[in-house]
């Protein structure tokens, strides 16, 4: 992310270009996606169990709330779909693969860091819900953060270092040296104040004599995400360094720059350096570079100030987003992958950690996409034309394809998938979508999730997209869920509703809490990473369907409805054998709403289907459920017997769902040797184990049809 080794350059101990500021009383634009990145990893928040939301979200509120107690005044600016010139297609393509070997190690139990799926949901709702301004580009964020940072006259909160070649009056303050966690107050004014470190270019360049206008020069050298002179870079600027200088390399091409009175002199000699035949594509790169660091007025101020959608908001090949679309996303409502799948017609899949010997858990919700694209490019719209000139389509006949990006165990991969269209669908504009009758959009999202409105009614609107979810998922993930994944999922819902009540519900928190703090280390079960991996993916695109369909039915708190290392535990506890009802307050709130939340899954996939779901029972706690209940299978609608629906059928079903306890040597070496990778890159040993054809092929699963909205 931004100018390579600048930022290391400019904070190195031998350097004074960074000076201390007592931080207060001013507008602070911020870089939204720079700044949950870094705060989540700096917190050391849960990243191989798909990530705690709850918690990102007390980081979040405490960050905002001392900003306000020291009248610092934040606007957040999150970045939008990718650039439409696709100038840094090859940069976004390398960190693709960078986060698929990052995902891959921490399922393998090494470092590495992965944002958990959902991250960026929670972060919008949690900045809506706090009335902190917030706006979604449509495009990269940087250039418009300091175009707004400039025209307001403030300074720019980031860890981005091209933040270090825009010259803003005002300065950079980098997120490592903001110390927003302690608070100071100022003896003198008794007025509070966060410590921080100021950057302005005007200083830097004063030390080297330079202008500030070559510094783009400088970063275009370097390479940044969107310029690489690799030729150029390596003509060995140490030698106008300083003997024995750290980062030579740098400093001596300051130095040399520093001759040079404007960009145009330093460009002729750079090209006088350079061969013949690659002139031309050095001076098309260096005034690019030098083109993307100018700034003019942008499109922030007006849409901050007023809620008016500018007219360069949407210029060029953006014409193609209708208006009522370009609100919501300038608003942060809706996802930005609506533009690359309309302006690219491609769409970059969140990695996440997961069994790399399975395909990648976002092909469950493939089917939920693919009723998106349709929606963006099967409509019969009013901007054919626009849309015709302005986007490059994979089409066959009257079939539209979007290209997807994800991965092939541990590798980056491709693949085009058509644009679907149902039967509601029919005549359906995305220019009018928002105002079409609520019941037909409703009846898009249902069909799409397998979800019949006849229940509808039977399910709180508060409670209803989390568990159509839930139920599709249960349909649809491979390999299927077992009983003790689903209640593990509600419970965790459970735990999200009242965990931020710190008086109600407090016996049977501390409960649940006592899973995750009475052992040291979450091991990662790859089995239930992979599933709950699947139903993060699903929410993730139903969300967005729901946006686009202009919310037929209401949102849910995504931090609500997840916490990684706590469902992962739950899970290992239940297939040990500990019971639901002991986690779970008799005749409290939670015992009420856990009831609830299973009711419903039960009213809307059957009783018959959890029946017939493994339950995941480990071996040794399937025996003694099966000896302690003698071969009884409870009623379901009873909450107290909960548990016991977990109970098996029969012993040798229970010996297959797990060989964690398996005392057979042999049988465990078979099937580890069975399910190690083809790939060489994928050396680890899956632990999950899959059910024979003949078992999975009567699973009630099977009986669903997949794609039952085609």
């Amino acid at each position: 992310m931004g100018v390579l080794g600048l930022r290391t350059f400019i904070e190195s101990s031998n350097r004074n270009d960074l000076r201390s500021w007592a931080f207060r009383d001013n507008r602070l634009i911020i870089d939204g996606c720079n700044l949950y990145y870094t705060l989540y990893f700096d917190c050391n928040l849960d990243q191989m169990h798909g990530g705690d939301y709850d918690a990102f979200e007390e980081v979040i509120i405490r960050f905002f709330e001392n900003l306000r107690d020291c009248d610092i005044h934040p606007y957040v600016v999150l970045d939008g779909g990718a650039d439409h010139t696709d100038k840094k297609w090859d940069t976004l393509r390398k960190r693709k693969q960078e986060k698929i070997k990052a995902a891959f190690a921490l399922s393998a139990g090494k470092r590495a860091k992965v944002l958990p799926i959902l991250i960026k949901n929670v972060f919008r709702q949690l900045l809506h819900k706090l009335k902190v301004p917030l706006i979604q580009c449509l495009e990269e964020a940087d250039w418009e953060i300091a175009a707004l940072a400039k025209e307001w006259n403030c300074p720019v909160l980031s860890n981005d270092s091209d933040f270090y070649v825009f010259n803003l009056t005002a300065g950079f303050l980098p997120i490592t040296h903001f110390r927003w966690k302690n608070v100071k107050v100022n003896r003198r004014t008794n007025k509070k104040f966060i410590q921080a470190k100021h950057f302005t270019v005007g200083k830097f360049c004063e030390s080297f004599r330079m202008n500030p206008e070559l510094l783009p020069i400088l970063a275009t050298i370097l390479g940044n995400d969107y310029v690489k002179l690799q030729n150029i870079k390596s003509l060995g600027w140490e030698k106008y360094s300083v003997p024995d200088t750290e980062h030579a390399q740098i400093h001596g091409l300051l130095n040399w720059l520093s001759q040079f009175p404007e960009p145009d002199a330093a460009v002729s000699a750079l090209l006088k350096l350079t061969r013949n035949k690659e002139k031309p594509l050095v001076q098309e790169a260096l005034s690019k570079g030098i083109q993307e660091y100018k700034l003019i007025s942008g499109y922030l101020a007006q849409f901050f100030h007023s809620k008016t959608i500018p007219r360069t908001a949407s210029t060029g090949p953006l014409q193609v987003l209708p208006k009522w679309t370009l609100r919501l996303l300038l608003e942060g409502k809706m996802s930005s992958s609506i533009i690359d799948a309309l302006v690219h017609q491609r769409v970059s899949l969140t990695i996440q950690v997961e069994d790399f010997q399975l395909p990648c858990s976002s092909e469950t919700s493939r089917p939920i996409r693919q009723v998106i694209y349709g929606l963006l490019l099967l409509g019969e719209q009013h901007t054919a034309d626009k849309l015709e000139l302005a986007i490059k389509t994979f089409t066959g006949r009257s079939k539209h394809y979007v290209e997807e990006y994800g991965r092939q165990q541990s590798k980056l991969s491709s693949q085009k998938v058509e644009a679907i269209k149902t039967r509601v669908m029919e005549g359906l504009q995305l220019e009018t979508l928002w105002k079409e009758p609520h019941n037909v959009r409703l009846q898009v999202l249902l069909d799409t999730l397998c979800v019949s409105s006849e229940i509808l009614r039977e399910i709180q609107p508060a409670l209803q997209l989390q568990l159509f979810v839930t139920c599709y998922w249960l349909v649809n993930a491979q390999p299927p869920p077992s009983q003790v994944h689903l209640w593990g999922l509600l419970l965790g819902m459970v735990y999200g509703q009242f965990s931020s009540t710190p008086q109600t519900q407090r016996d049977m928190l501390l409960k649940i809490k006592k899973l995750q703090t009475g052992r040291r280390r979450i091991s990662l079960e790859h089995e239930t990473a992979h599933l709950y991996s699947q139903w993060q993916s699903c929410l993730k695109w139903s969300l967005g369907l729901n946006r686009l369909l202009y919310f037929p039915v209401s949102e849910p708190e995504v931090a609500r409805l997840y916490r990684g290392k706590l469902v992962h535990q739950v899970v290992e506890e239940l297939r040990r054998g500990i019971t639901l009802p002991s986690l779970l307050v008799k005749g409290s709130s939670t015992e009420r709403l856990f009831k609830q939340l299973k009711d419903a899954v039960v009213c809307l996939v059957g009783e018959d289907f959890i029946k017939k779901m493994r339950t995941g029972l480990k071996h040794r706690a399937a025996r003694k459920t099966q000896r302690d209940y003698c071969g009884q299978n409870p009623p379901i609608d009873e909450l107290s017997s909960c548990f016991e629906q977990l109970m098996c059928e029969d012993i040798d079903d229970c010996e297959d769902d797990d060989d964690d306890d398996d005392l057979n040597g042999k049988r465990r070496k078979s099937k580890a040797k069975d399910h190690k990778t083809e790939n060489p890159d994928v050396s680890y040993t899956i632990r999950t184990r899959h059910k024979a054809k003949a078992r999975n092929a009567d699973h009630p699963s099977k009986k669903y049809n997949r794609r039952c909205f085609e």
